[in-house]
Parts: structure tokens; C-alpha cells; sequence
């Protein structure tokens, strides 16, 4: 495994208003990083390859899971995890031998709309009134069917409701495609932890248009509000083989999630992500995330030759403090290949900050979240 994909040891990380520092920095050593894909799709909906041949992509790229999310059904996934899987029970965490975890977690997208009863509307068209609802089930057992509803919020919820009923974790996906959701209908869901802020499609509109706010700006809407939602990065790929523009997206290896996580196994990848133990990225990777009751600290693994900006958000999004990071050569290099090192960039909480979460962006724009922790006034 690569050094960009090689699970780091955590110090400590208390992730999205996660209040246990002194059970995190005693437990930390048990803990690694797994880099996985929540958020894609093969030839048995409108995808372009063979489940074989998307999972080998990201088992070769170094990924250690993967959710195909096929649209409104589930992709068989015991027979590629006995081809591709290396799960707890059938090997150690070898030292001598290289050892790749990976695995195959079961997933759907639940491609639902809402569609206001409009004389001579086609519900079959995708015109100006009807609003895409789709959802990813994370670790489902059984295939969930468009729920549908009388409201965007009352259709989100049913269908959030329908993944929790076949033991999923449900993901709210890409909330500008086709400028479908807005702050307040995320503010109104239940039981929906977790929101894609970045999806690689070529149609999601990540930055928001016009009036209306980029993924990320409708997360701290949520966020402000005091609702807790974890964000997340997501491939959506559908080209594996097609020849496409340069500048086109839909392509895999966009973007992912990191996730910290004791064990190696579906239930416990699923948990770690629904507790917000994770960070979100296009290509940035963080070497530890570390809150205590005053502060919180983000250290960048930084790529060879990348600069950094890191930025401390707030309430209302609100930017809080930035930092140029410059990563330096080791005191004794002798090349120009040897590893720099980024020091660890700290904000002190003032109290009135309502939550605090880190973006940094690196030189070539890729980019991390971290989760926000929620700072209480003292």
C-alpha cells in the first residue's frame, strides 16, 4: 500500500460534536484510517463497466472499501468480496506481508422525485417542477422502492425512513442536482446524518449557482441550526471506460471519505461514518485531527510538492481564522524527492463560534472537510 493510502494512527479525534477527548487520545493506537467510496455505480444500471471491473479499479487505486450504489437496487456483493475482500477472520494484520483490508459494503441509490400535480404534467419528464430525491442506503439488506410523498421534505423522509427499516444508514445525496433541495428541507429531515458536500457528477452543481448556495453553504445552514449532519465526499462515478473530456466528471477517484474506525468490517465502517468519525476529501489527506475542550488542530499529510490553505468555519459559515501552510524538507535532505513535513495548524475556541470545522485546500484545488465539533459557550 502507498504512503497516501496506508492508515495513519490517531493522537486523537473527536469528530462531529463528539465530546469524548480523554476516551479518544487512551484509545487512539486501536484506531486506523480506511479510505472508501460511498457513491457509485456499474453496468447494471447506467454505469459503463462490470462490478469486477469497478472494483478492481478501486482496489488497485488503493481504496480500502467501496458502496456500489446502483440505482433502486442492490449490486450482489458476497461473490466480489470473495474474489477482491480481505476482511477480519480471514487474515491477520500482517507486518511481514503486505496486507491491503479491503471489502464490499451492500448499497443502493434511491432515485425517488417529487412531482407537484401540475395539468398535463409528464411525470415521466424531468421539467421545471419536479425535484430529484436521491438517497444512498449504506449496509441495507434488502432493496428499498421509490417511497414517494406528498412534499420534497415529506419524500425525503419516507425514504430515509424506508433505508433505517432494512437496517441502512441513509445518505442525502448531491442537493443542487437539478437545484432539488435547499437548507430547509435538509433542516426539516430526521434521522439523516450524514450529506454529500462534493459529488463528482458532471451535473451537481457542488458551488451553487445564482441565489442559491453551494453544498457546502447549505451544510453550515443545517449545522447553524444545531442539527447535526456529517459531510461527504463522493465519486458518483459512472465512466470507467467511456471516452470523455478532460474536463468532464463522472470519472472515478474524485472523491472520498476517510474513515477512522477500530475494526475492518461493514458494521463497524457504517457506525463510524453515522457518528461523523470520519473526514471528507477530493485529494487532500490528513496525517491526524486532534479537539480537546479549547481547540482543535488539523495536521496535513501534504503531497510533494502542494501548499495549503487552512480554514477554521463557524456558525453561518462564518471563516473564523486561515492559515498558509508551506511544507518543508526535513533539516537533512539531500533531495528534492525526500518527504516534507506540514506543521499541525491550531484554532483556539472563543466560545461564541456555535461549531468549528476545518477546509483546507491545497495549491492544485483539491480538498478535505473535517466533521464540526460543537463548541458550547463557557
Amino acid at each position: 500500500m502507498s504512503k497516501r493510502s496506508t492508515p495513519i494512527f490517531l493522537s486523537a479525534m473527536i469528530s462531529a460534536f463528539f465530546a469524548c477527548a480523554t476516551m479518544a487520545q487512551t484509545e487512539a493506537p486501536s484506531f486506523k484510517w480506511y479510505k472508501g467510496n460511498t457513491h457509485t455505480h456499474t453496468i447494471n444500471t447506467d454505469g459503463d463497466s462490470s462490478p469486477v471491473d469497478v472494483v478492481k479499479f478501486y482496489r488497485e487505486q488503493g481504496y480500502n472499501f467501496l458502496i456500489l450504489s446502483d440505482h433502486d437496487s442492490i449490486t450482489p456483493t458476497d461473490g466480489l468480496n470473495a474474489l477482491f475482500g480481505t476482511v477480519e477472520g480471514h487474515a491477520t494484520d500482517r507486518i511481514a506481508m503486505p496486507f491491503h483490508p479491503f471489502l464490499l459494503i451492500p448499497g443502493e441509490e434511491v432515485t425517488d422525485a417529487f412531482i407537484p400535480e401540475v395539468a398535463g404534467q409528464d411525470p415521466k419528464l424531468r421539467d421545471l417542477g419536479r425535484k430529484e430525491i436521491h438517497l444512498i442506503g449504506v449496509n441495507v439488506t434488502s432493496v428499498v422502492s421509490r417511497q414517494k410523498g406528498s412534499s420534497v421534505v415529506d419524500t425525503l423522509q419516507r425514504d430515509v425512513d424506508a433505508i433505517r427499516r432494512v437496517g441502512g444508514v441513509p445518505i442525502i445525496n448531491h442537493p443542487n442536482f437539478v437545484w432539488s433541495l435547499t437548507g430547509a428541507d435538509l433542516m426539516a429531515v430526521k434521522n439523516a446524518p450524514l450529506l454529500e458536500i462534493w459529488n463528482g457528477h458532471m451535473q451537481t452543481n457542488n458551488l451553487g449557482g445564482g441565489d442559491t448556495p453551494s453544498a457546502e453553504g447549505m451544510w453550515d445552514q443545517v449545522l447553524s441550526a444545531e442539527i447535526t449532519m456529517y459531510g461527504v465526499a463522493a465519486d458518483d462515478a459512472h465512466f470507467f471506460k467511456t471516452p470523455v473530456l478532460g474536463t468532464s466528471m463522472s470519472v472515478p477517484g474524485r472523491a472520498y471519505i476517510m474513515v477512522r474506525s477500530q475494526r475492518f468490517t461493514a458494521g463497524a465502517l457504517t457506525a463510524a461514518m453515522e457518528r461523523g468519525d470520519f473526514y471528507a476529501s477530493t485529494g487532500v489527506e490528513l496525517a491526524d485531527i486532534v479537539a480537546s475542550n479549547n481547540s482543535l488542530t488539523v495536521k496535513i499529510d501534504p503531497l510533494q510538492m502542494s501548499r495549503y490553505r487552512v480554514i477554521f468555519i463557524g456558525r453561518e459559515g462564518r471563516v473564523l481564522k486561515e492559515v498558509a501552510v508551506v511544507p518543508s524538507l526535513p533539516p537533512d535532505a539531500t533531495r528534492i524527492t525526500t518527504p516534507r513535513q506540514a506543521d499541525p495548524v491550531t484554532y483556539e475556541f472563543k466560545g461564541d463560534e456555535g461549531y468549528v470545522r476545518v477546509k483546507v485546500i491545497d495549491s492544485n484545488g483539491y480538498m478535505a472537510w473535517t466533521q464540526p465539533v460543537r463548541v458550547s459557550k463557557p
